[in-house]
């Protein structure tokens, strides 16, 4: 092998290795540029935690004192265990019937697999039935209509409900 042949080997043995160094080089800078995004969004999205642990510290307990106070208020509208029966239940919704002059027509307990409901077919006037369902509505425990079938004559006032009522009882209730 000439002199010649050997300088230009060389050559292209360090172009080729200047070749393969600086793709390696371009990949790994491009790698570093992807993580410097990915950690850019990351630092965004992470919420810092007070420099003062104890600050931390209150307000932690601060946020567990508000969520014990809103599930107080939430299981306040639920009645407890023994604090209503479906009897008692009937005689509150036949009064506030009453009240809006909506004349019952017919009752009946349901019990199943679901909470036991009282179901109903009543008569009455389709403001008096919406002021009966706005003061269901407005009460301060948690009342339940799963089903509500409302039937009126063209030409009358007067409209026929079946309707399915109930209430929400939990055990831990206070």
């Amino acid at each position: 092998m000439t002199r010649t042949r050997r300088i230009l080997l060389a050559l292209l043995g360090a172009t080729a290795l200047c070749a393969a160094l600086g793709s390696f080089l371009y990949v790994q800078l491009d790698r570093i540029r992807v993580m410097d995004e990915q950690a850019a969004i990351l630092r965004r999205q992470y919420i810092k935690l007070p420099a003062d642990a104890r600050t931390g510290q209150a307000g932690l307990e601060q946020r567990i004192t508000e969520l014990g106070q809103a599930e107080s208020e939430e299981l306040a509208r639920y009645y407890s265990a023994g604090e209503m029966d479906l009897y008692r239940f009937g005689s509150t919704v036949n009064a506030m019937l009453a009240r809006r002059g909506i004349t019952v027509e017919r009752v009946r307990t349901v019990t199943g697999a679901s909470a036991p409901v009282l179901e109903l077919s009543v008569r009455g006037s389709s403001l008096a039935l919406m002021r009966f369902l706005s003061d269901v509505a407005a009460r301060p425990k948690y009342w339940t209509i799963p089903y509500l079938h409302v039937q009126a004559s063209s030409g009358s006032r007067t409209v026929t409900c079946e309707m399915q009522a109930g209430y929400l009882a939990h055990e831990d209730a206070k």
